[in-house]
């Protein structure tokens, strides 16, 4: 791992001590990082703050675009992960270097508004964790962007995402990421901080744009993964959500239909299922186009086959549980 700083041309935000640490964790996002930084450098403080870029070993120009902008910045430090090591890892890594008072976790495709951190910091002193949420939600992006659809305002299963989330530093002293985790690692957080006495909360009302731009089959390998993940959550913490609810229910009907002789009446069943879960996914998380109706079709036939993805990664996560990797 390596730390890259830049004496910058005009006067960078910290002072001595910064108050705030902004920590960005990114992966091959040349394409969203310099606006995020940006964001954040357009906050409306005066409290110093310093931004830490971890480039968690990117293929791409993340970690050259970073040090353009820290040339003309003393307040933004790149840290470089010489290989990839995951979501968990590069939060843990931002942790270990930052030096402020509290710590702003913020992901490389999501943009600030000005007035993010003071919302924020005017919350802290009755928690110490808080966040905002991210439109449109990760699970949709790739629909949003590929349909046109406008994204409704839905806190997510996590009460403070990784994506956007202000702790205190002293919180994360005694609780921090798990380095193992490449994904789930803010769903893990979140647990391990309420265990240990911490008071989280989201921000009503306080939202950031979500700039992700990962393929369609970006999209489906991550929705794997996510259902991997899940499957792990699920079993650890005991807590039903209302994926695992959806994911029981497909279980349900196949099992059900497994026991009908017609193989194209065992097939219809859970196609159906799916379907029709799509169709209610596709619903609460965007606003209908009644001038469009095909947009929202064609989100649900799309949001289908990501769905399948996700089930496969559930069911890929049962049997390792069942057979742990020796």
């Amino acid at each position: 791992m390596t730390r890259e700083t830049a004496a910058g041309a005009r006067d960078g935000p910290v002072d001595g001590s910064p108050e705030v640490s902004f920590v960005v964790i990114a992966h091959n996002e040349e394409r969203h990082i310099a606006k995020t930084v940006e964001s954040i450098l357009g906050q409306d403080t005066v409290q110093p703050f310093e931004v830490l870029v971890v480039d968690d070993g990117s293929l791409d120009r993340t970690a050259a675009v970073v040090s353009q902008l820290a040339a003309h910045n003393s307040g933004i430090c790149l840290v470089s992960h010489e290989r990839n090591l995951g979501r968990g890892a590069a939060r843990a890594t931002g942790v270990r270097a930052a030096r402020g008072r509290w710590i702003a976790m913020v992901d490389a495709d999501i943009v600030l508004p000005p007035t993010w951190w003071s919302t924020c910091e005017s919350w802290l002193d009755r928690y110490d964790v808080v966040g905002g949420t991210a439109v449109p939600d990760g699970d949709v992006s790739y629909l949003h962007r590929r349909f046109r659809l406008r994204p409704k305002v839905r806190s997510g299963t996590t009460t403070v995402t990784g994506n956007n989330g202000a702790y205190r530093a002293d919180a994360l002293a005694r609780v921090t990421f798990d380095a193992e985790l490449r994904e789930g690692e803010d769903v893990a957080i979140n647990h391990a901080l309420v265990e240990a006495g911490f008071r989280l909360s989201g921000i009503p009302g306080l939202t950031v744009d979500h700039q992700e731009s990962k393929s369609y089959v970006q999209s489906l390998r991550w929705l794997f993964t996510s259902g991997v993940g899940a499957t792990r959550q699920l079993a650890r913490y005991r807590k039903l959500r209302g994926p695992d609810l959806a994911f029981v229910g497909l279980a349900v009907v196949s099992c059900l239909q497994v026991r009908r002789r017609s193989r194209r009446s065992g097939v219809i069943g859970p196609v159906v299922y799916v379907f029709a879960v799509a169709t209610a996914h596709v619903y609460q998380r965007f606003e209908p186009d009644l001038r469009r109706p095909d947009r929202f079709v064609g989100a649900v036939g799309a949001d289908a086959t990501l769905l399948v993805a996700y089930f496969c990664g559930r069911v890929w996560g049962v049997v390792r549980l069942l057979v742990p990797a020796r």
